[in-house]
């Protein structure tokens, strides 16, 4: 009897289009894939999806958005680049810039109107740093609309929870006048009615569902972008490591090996594979001129590094599209 464990045999699988990692920037490329009528899987190392965007406040800074045009913010593209060329220093890219804010607004517009994706506007939201030349005063802003967490069925229970260190018992607050009620608890009657309604709900979903169901901030974009996908027939899988990118003769990458609780898988895509992973931040000599002090989420740092670095090293250095 050989006492040798034996090398589960590798699964073939197929896809047109393959996307590693299941932050906002990952399910979003995968929405907008299946949109189009391909075949997508979503794979993800963590047992639950959403990276740090699940743990974001779930704002994105888009300026020009149709939400802000209605409410009759349209302002001159100037106005955002000038702020940018400011903010940024040499690390300005014009080209760049440009091709950002002309495909923000559209993407904005193309998720609000085709998916399940609702945004509400930042228009009393102003940029960070005020006193930057070219700041504006709103608008330029967008956040994803609060989410019933029940409608994702039996996938809520893979979704990344908030943080505790921002959320009460694990139930999310959003930005604006939700926490605000929250601060004046005790010192306003509709305050004090707004915060118990809140906290009634939570504890009945803890008690039925054991996490909140009242998804807001970076939780709400998540649910969002992961009902779309199902919608769309995204398959999703979690606890599925990239171990390796495959390539083919010409050095096109073509695929991954995984690794998955029921052994190795080997999955083709036609079309493209996505890398959003997480890769990029924790690849110092990428990313150290763009964001030097930015920390990745401990469980987004990938476990296997070799074929990403090379990979986002080309992107870094590609054109803007």
């Amino acid at each position: 009897m050989n006492s040798k464990t034996k090398t589960p045999p590798t699964a073939q699988t197929d896809c047109d289009v393959l996307v590693i990692g299941s932050g906002a920037a990952g399910l979003s490329a995968a929405v907008r894939a299946a949109w189009q009528g391909l075949d997508v899987v979503v794979v993800e190392k963590e047992p639950v999806f959403g990276g740090t965007s699940a743990w974001s406040g779930g704002w994105l800074w888009i300026p020009r958005n149709h939400l802000a045009r209605e409410a009759g913010i349209d302002e001159a593209p100037e106005a955002p680049k000038t702020y940018l060329r400011n903010e940024l220093g040499d690390g300005y890219d014009e080209a760049r810039v440009d091709a950002f804010l002309e495909a923000g607004p559209e993407m904005v517009a193309f998720f609000h109107h085709n998916t399940a994706l609702s945004f509400l506007p930042g228009n009393a939201v102003p940029d960070f740093h005020g006193h930057t030349e070219g700041a504006g005063t709103g608008g330029r802003s967008v956040t994803a609309a609060p989410f019933d967490g029940r409608e994702l069925g039996p996938m809520i229970d893979k979704l990344r929870p908030p943080l505790r260190e921002i959320s009460f018992w694990g139930l999310g607050i959003a930005s604006g006048a939700d926490i605000g009620h929250f601060l004046k608890f005790l010192r306003s009657p509709a305050s004090t009615w707004h915060v118990c309604k809140r906290m009634t709900r939570h504890l009945w979903d803890l008690a039925r569902y054991r996490r909140g169901m009242q998804l807001v901030n970076g939780n709400a974009l998540v649910a969002r972008l992961v009902r779309s996908a199902l919608d769309l027939g995204v398959d999703i899988r979690v606890s599925t490591r990239v171990s390796a990118l495959l390539s083919n003769e010409s050095g096109r990458v073509e695929g991954a090996r995984l690794v998955t609780e029921n052994g190795p898988v080997e999955i083709r895509a036609r079309s493209g594979v996505v890398l959003a992973c997480g890769g990029f931040p924790t690849t110092r000599h990428v990313s150290g001129s763009c964001s030097p002090t930015r920390q990745p989420v401990p469980s987004t740092i990938p476990r296997h590094r070799k074929p990403i670095p090379a990979t986002a090293s080309a992107l870094a250095k590609a054109p803007a599209a």
